[in-house]
């Protein structure tokens, strides 16, 4: 008898997302060093990935108090507004005062 191999495909793996890392550098007092280089020994864990675990425990905590939207102080143009610029040049009772300015 002869016997064909069969094979079957096997299915594609979905691409991991990049993570993209940004770089973010600040300064310490020499005693705040002491202090993280102290913590790290005792609990056998990195300074990077301890100020890191910090960082999201404290964004996580506040992270539903933050406002939803940007402020835009009163004098801020806002160019890219489309449905504010409708209203203006669509308003009605402008054009009217305007057009009995002319003439």
């Amino acid at each position: 008898m002869d016997y064909k191999k069969i094979t079957m495909a096997a299915p594609k793996k979905k691409k991991k997302r990049k993570i993209k890392y940004k770089k973010f550098e600040f300064k310490l007092s020499e005693k705040q060093k002491k202090i993280i280089d102290k913590f790290c020994r005792a609990k056998k864990v990195s300074p990077n990935k301890m100020i890191k675990t910090a960082i999201r425990d404290y964004i996580s905590k506040f992270a539903d108090s933050l406002p939803e939207e940007d402020y835009i102080s009163e004098n801020q143009l806002q160019l890219f507004d489309v449905e504010e610029e409708q209203e203006i040049f669509n308003s009605v009772p402008q054009e009217n005062e305007f057009k009995e300015t002319l003439f």
